[in-house]
């Protein structure tokens, strides 16, 4: 069994942090010991108990915070993460997302490569040319993913993105899809949700309501479809855009039917009732768990050709609708094809199928090994080191 320390950015609301709640507590069954460090954690969310938090400590995993402040923050998370590391005898450091990656190889770097780490790669290039504005960062970055031990994409097309973005061979990055727990997902989606008690015919989506996500589009195609049908738009979660896009419902005259019920912690009953669930983003989604969540769940799907994972998750239309990014017509006419049928057998279990494909059952096992395996190979690493007698200063941190 092998000491695991996750190096996380976030424990917010993210797909990444529910990848996180279904593999570790996975993986603390399975008797490895695992452990959370992170600098972005949110105990509540819309008044809520965090439920990623929640499973964690029902797990018996340990979530600590990586404080810092002033300049230099991510060297100061690097050298409590080395020490951290050092002291509880971690066999491998996972760092999730690029900040998290680059923390965990700063760690690495700071105990003269003593440490094993991975990262994992969940978002496109582009998502980090948008969200991390320090061009610095994403130098560092580049050159210190050639250090890693082990680098693990959520999808074939992230990792062809990840290699040319950091300069790597693709044979360095394995590709391991995000997984779900099918069973709980669907025991999810048959609670009762007095939310949508006569609501009538609607159509959902769900994420973070910020520029990316084009909720806006989703707006104005929904405009268009509803002048020819009636039905109801729900969008779930929260964000900084969320006045915004309320004021952008306002102005398109459908306010009335477009709803925010803001963050829900059960999303599923929203997605298994919908008559379509409609991912709009206008770039960067790589594995779009959403997607696949949708698709267990037994509702049809939309979604843009954001470049990367909506099409390799639905096989380039085969399990779901597809139309090009700020195609407002496209997509209102794949909406009002989809309420104007009912679902067909053929299609629900199509969709549930290819969830199938993204089961624990099937992802996690081979997750195990991948991390196995780097442990391995940073221990036989180590012991050449003691053999060298290069044995590293460690961080003087309490």
């Amino acid at each position: 069994m092998a000491s695991i320390l996750y190096v996380t950015p976030w424990l917010r609301d993210g797909g990444i942090e529910r990848a996180l709640q279904t593999e570790a507590p996975w993986l603390a069954r399975r008797g490895h010991r695992v452990e959370v460090a992170s600098w972005s954690i949110s105990e509540l969310l819309a008044g809520h108990r965090n439920p990623v938090l929640a499973t964690l400590e029902t797990a018996g995993i340990r979530v600590r915070r990586l404080p810092a402040r002033g300049r230099l923050q991510l060297c100061q998370r690097a050298l409590t993460v080395a020490a951290l590391a050092l002291r509880s005898r971690v066999d491998v450091v996972i760092g999730q997302e690029l900040l998290g990656g680059v923390v965990a190889l700063l760690a690495k770097a700071l105990t003269a490569n003593w440490l094993t780490v991975a990262v994992e790669v969940h978002s496109a290039s582009s998502t980090y040319i948008e969200t991390v504005k320090s061009q610095a960062t994403l130098q560092l970055a580049r050159r210190l993913y050639r250090r890693a031990d082990g680098i693990r994409a959520v999808s074939e097309s992230v990792a062809g993105d990840a290699a040319r973005f950091f300069g790597l061979p693709p044979r360095t990055i394995s590709t391991i899809y995000n997984c779900f727990d099918l069973d709980e997902i669907r025991r999810l989606a048959a609670e009762d949700t007095p939310a949508l008690i006569g609501l009538g015919p609607y159509v959902v989506a769900c994420g973070r309501l910020v520029k990316l996500k084009g909720f806006a589009d989703l707006i104005d195609a929904f405009r268009l479809a509803r002048a020819r049908h009636v039905f109801k738009l729900i969008i779930l979660g929260d964000g900084p855009d969320r006045a915004q896009l309320v004021a952008h419902a306002h102005a398109s005259g459908v306010a009335a039917d477009v709803l925010f019920p803001g963050f829900v912690p059960n999303p599923f009953p929203y997605f298994a009732r919908a008559s379509a669930f409609i991912m709009s983003s206008r770039y960067g989604e790589s594995f779009c768990r959403v997607l696949a969540e949708a698709l267990a769940c037994g509702a049809p799907v939309i979604s843009s050709r954001c470049r990367w994972g909506p099409e390799e998750v639905l096989e380039s239309g085969r399990y779901g609708r597809l139309y090009d990014v700020g195609d407002v017509g496209g997509l209102a006419e794949h909406m009002l094809d989809l309420l104007g049928q009912e679902k067909t057998i053929d299609l629900v279990d199509a969709g549930r199928r290819r969830a199938a494909d993204f089961a624990v059952d099937r992802v996690l096992p081979t997750l195990e090994q991948f991390h196995l395996d780097i442990v391995a190979a940073g221990a036989r690493g180590r012991r050449r080191a003691v053999a060298h007698r290069e044995q590293p200063r460690l961080p003087l941190v309490g």
